[in-house]
């Protein structure tokens, strides 16, 4: 009687460890299930509910693991001794850790986390009415579980996981980035994506137009020459200054001129003058992140503005189209050439680069690597490497670069050949 209850109490003990190492094992993967599966998911699945109900459902899931495999180890020992009466306590002790290490490994925490990785929704969707009951009757020890756990997060200069974003710019970045990989996601679509989570960090200064290179015309001009300024340049918004380009009093749009020629004829567009048809222009300072400015034109429903230093004067302007190009790439009009970001491929490695081309399209378009330098275009680059103006027909080896000066001014780059040298040439040198 005595040998068949024993025997009866080794299986119910058999019984008991093979459960318990199942629940070890749905535990663990349900662990990694809500750590891999994607987060817009795990959202989308608890819209209803608070976002931070996934931490609850990961602490639940941690508690009971570790509770299990507690008592995985207790029976294991329990059974063991049954077993192995007649061997040394500490012998027998030490095979059951032994045993107990390799079983929860093996079927208890790598082969469940490895399955859950590749199956995060499906072992989700299996565990998920299982975890949330465990949540609801942990709950306060949840509560006070992550309490603690925020209290040493901050401790450590962390943020707490209610105040925590639940998916940030770098996780859908970083998804992309993936999927660019895998060839589910464009290289250029990807491009747009990233470049439109640097708007935040791009200025204006970075995408403006230089005040060197603004087309304007002076309040006191008339309307014909307006009209021969517009059909010149090709630009159908043009700024008006009084007296000098430091004192811009508006913007003149090219469609005005068109709706003064329907109602009054061109007769009177040379008696006309400028400042009679301007509007009113936005002004806007040159350290505005783009993202920013792009919200202020949808708001004001305008595509140009004024960009200001921080004394007040003329910086440049900025434009629709010039966030737009930050975004997607060189736009390509009617009055554009066949130069692509102001780069226009001579020979294999050679280039002609117009000297106001901002560093970072160079380094995108040829794939190249400038070194650290505080100016944004070649020609503030190479201003640095020369320390004057040079003159035409000058040369200078920078790295892997040699840049010659192919066209200037008395105060200004204008037009740069670089060549770019192989890792063999600098060598031999």
């Amino acid at each position: 009687m005595d040998d068949s209850a024993s025997s009866g109490s080794i299986v119910l003990q058999i019984v008991a460890i093979i459960g318990l190492l199942a629940l070890s094992a749905m535990f663990s993967a349900s662990e990694t299930a809500l750590t891999s599966m994607s987060r817009l998911r795990l959202l989308k699945k608890d819209e209803k509910e608070s976002i931070h109900k996934v931490n609850r459902l990961l602490t639940a899931s941690l508690v009971m693991n570790n509770f299990v495999n507690l008592m995985f180890s207790s029976l294991i020992t329990i059974l063991f001794i049954n077993l192995f009466m007649n061997l040394n306590e500490n012998l027998v002790a030490l095979i059951g850790t032994v045993f107990t290490t390799i079983l929860v490994l093996i079927f208890g925490e790598i082969t469940p986390k490895i399955y859950a990785r590749e199956y995060s929704e499906k072992v989700y969707q299996r565990a998920e009415k299982m975890l949330k009951v465990c949540e609801k009757l942990l709950g306060p020890l949840i509560k006070l579980l992550l309490a603690i756990s925020n209290k040493i997060v901050k401790f450590f200069g962390g943020e707490a996981m209610e105040d925590a974003p639940f998916i940030t710019s770098e996780d859908i970045i970083t998804a992309v980035n993936l999927g660019e990989e895998k060839g589910t996601i464009d290289h250029q679509e990807g491009l747009i994506v990233e470049r439109t989570f640097q708007m935040s960090e791009t200025t204006i200064r970075e995408i403006m137009t230089p005040r060197v290179d603004v087309v304007a015309i002076e309040e006191n001009a008339s309307l014909f020459d307006l009209m021969e300024l517009v059909d010149e340049e090709g630009y159908s918004r043009i700024p008006v200054y009084r007296e000098d380009i430091d004192n811009i009093i508006g913007v003149c749009y090219a469609k005005d001129i068109v709706g003064y020629i329907q109602q009054h004829g061109t007769d009177e567009l040379s008696k006309k003058k400028v400042k009679e048809i301007i509007r009113e222009p936005l002004f806007v300072p040159e350290t505005m992140n783009v993202s920013t400015l792009l919200k202020i034109f949808k708001e004001k429903k305008i595509h140009i503005a004024i960009v200001v230093d921080e004394f007040g004067g003329t910086a440049g302007i900025v434009t629709l189209e010039d966030i737009l190009e930050e975004l997607i790439g060189e736009i390509m009009d009617e009055y554009d050439h066949d130069e692509v970001s102001g780069i226009k491929k001579i020979s294999e490695n050679t280039y002609l680069i117009n000297a106001t081309t901002p560093i970072n399209d160079i380094e995108r378009e040829l794939d190249v690597d400038f070194e650290e330098t505080e100016h944004e275009t070649l020609s503030g680059y190479l201003l640095e490497i020369f320390r004057r103006i040079p003159s035409v027909g000058e040369e200078v080896d920078v790295d892997l670069f040699h840049f010659k000066i192919v066209a200037a001014t008395k105060n200004r780059i204008e037009r740069v050949l670089m060549t770019i040298k192989r890792r063999d040439e600098i060598e031999q040198r």
